[in-house]
């Protein structure tokens, strides 16, 4: 009797030890399946973790592209305006013989068939530095940030009558921004003005407080340049020698400039955080609107200037 009870407790207790190695097992087994679940989990994240470096390395390429692009765009819109102006040279003027034997030929306006209409649609700032400045449609807007900017505007002028103008907007109390031509050669720096290192001898400037300047001393006598007045140059290309007029509102200024260089920029230059230049007039004329003003003084271009002149 004692014998069939021992073995009775034998075999439950092989019984209970048989369930709780499988219960083991299977708790194993539970354990295996998550770690495998977890690693794919892991794995997965690693994947999309991947493509998103891979989008995020592609967008940035894309957009260096793009900059690039632009830059490339810039470059070859002016090196076609220039090769344009070099072609015309090319073009003969309609002159008589009397006129080419004459020692100083007058200012004569010659036969020349008056270029393709402009608007101001066209104009495309050459901007040194996006930090300082930017354009959107027909405006010139100097940022938030502190900094001096200097924008030309293709398409280079060689021929024609041409009138560019706008009007200045400046929060300052003591605004300061200038007007003006420069030879289609010269180059305006990030943070640096129009008359900056060499750039004096290639850029005349009409400044705010109404003087002109080039090379020497400034010229007072013009109207000073008043916020949202209209402020225009007016180049005469198709005379020799080649003028340069300033206008207030369409008003003649006194002091203006002669013997300009045969292919120019119009530019404007904004120094004050937020101000803005909105370009209102670029068109060819069919006559020039300077019909000279009394007391008015002619500069040449090239030639130191003093106010004693």
């Amino acid at each position: 009797e004692l014998d069939r009870e021992r073995i009775e407790k034998n075999r439950l207790q092989i019984e209970l030890n048989r369930e709780r190695i499988e219960k083991v097992n299977i708790i194993e087994q539970e354990k295996d399946q998550q770690k495998r679940r977890a690693d794919t989990t892991q794995s997965e994240l690693d994947k999309q973790k991947t493509k998103t470096n891979e989008s995020q390395e592609l967008v940035k390429a894309f957009q260096q592209q793009v900059e690039t692009t632009q830059s490339e765009n810039t470059r070859l819109t002016t090196e076609i305006q220039h090769l344009q102006a070099e072609l015309s040279k090319f073009r003969p003027l309609t002159t008589t013989s009397k006129q080419q034997v004459k020692p100083e030929p007058k200012v004569q306006q010659t036969q020349q068939q008056v270029p393709p209409s402009l608007n101001p649609n066209m104009l495309v700032g050459i901007i040194p530095d996006k930090q300082h400045a930017y354009q959107k449609g027909l405006k010139i807007i100097h940022t938030d940030n502190c900094g001096k900017s200097t924008v030309a505007f293709n398409p280079i002028i060689s021929n024609g009558i041409v009138r560019f103008g706008g009007i200045f907007e400046d929060p300052s109390t003591r605004p300061f921004f200038i007007i003006g031509i420069a030879d289609y050669s010269t180059v305006f720096g990030s943070n640096e003005f129009p008359w900056s290192e060499e750039n004096e001898k290639k850029t005349v400037c009409y400044l705010q407080s109404g003087s002109i300047s080039h090379i020497g001393d400034e010229i007072p006598g013009n109207s000073e340049i008043e916020l949202n007045k209209s402020v225009s140059c007016e180049v005469n290309m198709n005379i020799s020698p080649r003028t340069l007029t300033f206008f207030i509102d369409n008003k003649e200024q006194p002091l203006s400039v002669r013997n300009i260089p045969s292919q120019i920029r119009f530019y404007i230059y904004l120094f004050d955080e937020n101000s803005s230049f909105t370009i209102n007039r670029f068109e060819n004329l069919q006559f020039s609107s300077a019909k000279g003003v009394s007391n008015g003084k002619v500069f040449k271009w090239g030639k130191q200037w003093k106010k004693s002149e």
